[in-house]
């Protein structure tokens, strides 16, 4: 199963930007039920080249170094979430996506195609998902688009 397969589409993604506050991204983390956004520039908000993403780890550092809700993202960004955004290309397999979180030691990556354009999101929670679906497919396969399919042999 390809990564564009199971992706979250980017135009479904939520975002934010620079100047978002700290309490606006967890008013739009709690009702949306994510545990990231994607930041744009805040000149840009529909940028298909985010400088960023903000998790729920980043905002659970922001609280335990008493940084105020009012506090802006550009602001925290420098020393919370990822200095250099890795992304990763939505013709990688969920095997090599599950590689690169593991490497790279994180739990969500912006999609991109071979423009580098972002395309979508993935999380781990979503490899662990397709996982899940692999083994209640068994005997049968699923092809690269995530549909069950019978091979006769």
């Amino acid at each position: 199963m390809l990564v564009s397969g199971f992706m979250v589409p980017y135009d479904k993604v939520l975002k934010c930007t620079p100047s978002s506050t700290v309490k606006e991204v967890i008013e739009k983390m709690v009702e949306h039920s994510v545990s990231s956004l994607v930041i744009v520039p805040d000149d840009e908000v529909d940028s298909k080249r985010p400088s960023g993403i903000v998790t729920k780890t980043d905002l659970c550092q922001c609280y335990l170094h008493g940084i105020s809700l009012t506090a802006q993202v550009g602001d925290i960004m420098p020393w919370t979430w990822t200095k250099s955004l890795e992304f990763i290309k939505a013709n990688v397999d969920r095997d090599a996506a599950a590689k690169f979180f593991e490497k790279h030691r994180v739990h969500h990556a912006v999609v991109v195609n071979e423009k580098e354009e972002a395309v979508g999101l993935i999380s781990s929670a979503d490899i662990a998902s397709e996982v899940a679906k692999d083994a209640r497919a068994w005997p049968w396969n699923r092809n690269e688009s995530g549909r069950v399919v019978l091979e006769m042999h």
